[in-house]
């Protein structure tokens, strides 16, 4: 009986180191089909293997060559940030125009002055006005509790658009006396306000030489 057992084991080993054997020559076994499962499962990343991979396939095809890479995706991001902040500006310059209206409408301030322009123009101030800028300067650098509002506007001639641009200008430009006149930059805020808020008839060459200004509001 032992014998039979014996020899019955000796059979089924052999069968199996046969099976094994064929399998493996034959290129299906086990092995292979889970390695083959584990490359098919493992997650994709780009590198050297894809990229080489996709240059095989487009050489067949005579295609150019393109490869997305996680590099690709981070170079798109200082771009929308840089739009997220241009909204973020345009939100500032609304809030320091609409404050710069809401001052100047309560009387709240210590001193208003308008400085005026030539059409189209940003850069020149005569001496008369040049002395208004220095006055302002002089007294915030004494007390540099002091802020100014510097707003800009234009006429309403030409592209709404552009003179919105130009009463930037404007302003800016004169924001630009102050700091070099001594004027903190913590101390200035500026605003761009194109044909909006006119003081005077659009109708007119006196009432638009009158809206192309810049208005300088001092206050505590």
């Amino acid at each position: 009986m032992k014998t039979l057992l014996i020899i019955s084991s000796i059979i089924l080993i052999s069968f199996q180191i046969d099976r094994l054997l064929t399998n493996y020559f034959s290129g299906s076994s086990n092995e292979t089909t889970l390695f083959d499962n584990a490359y098919r499962l493992s997650p994709v990343t780009p590198n050297s293997t894809t990229r080489y991979a996709v240059e095989a396939q487009a050489s067949k095809k005579n295609e150019p060559v393109v490869v997305s890479t996680y590099e690709e995706e981070v170079e798109i991001q200082p771009e929308v940030k840089t739009v997220q902040l241009a909204a973020v500006s345009l939100t500032r310059n609304q809030k320091n125009s609409l404050f710069h209206q809401s001052v100047k409408e309560s009387g709240n301030f210590i001193m208003l002055s308008s400085l005026h322009f030539n059409f189209n123009q940003f850069e020149k101030i005569d001496t008369e006005e040049f002395n208004t800028i220095m006055d302002f300067a002089d007294l915030l650098i004494f007390n540099d509790s002091l802020k100014v509002s510097i707003a800009g506007f234009t006429d309403n001639s030409g592209d709404p658009a552009y003179n919105s641009y130009l009463s930037h200008l404007r302003a800016q430009n004169v924001r630009d006396y102050l700091i070099d006149l001594g004027v903190k930059d913590q101390q200035i805020i500026v605003s761009a306000n194109g044909i909006s808020n006119p003081i005077a008839s659009n109708g007119t060459r006196e009432g638009r030489a009158a809206n192309r200004r810049v208005e300088m509001l001092l206050m505590k």
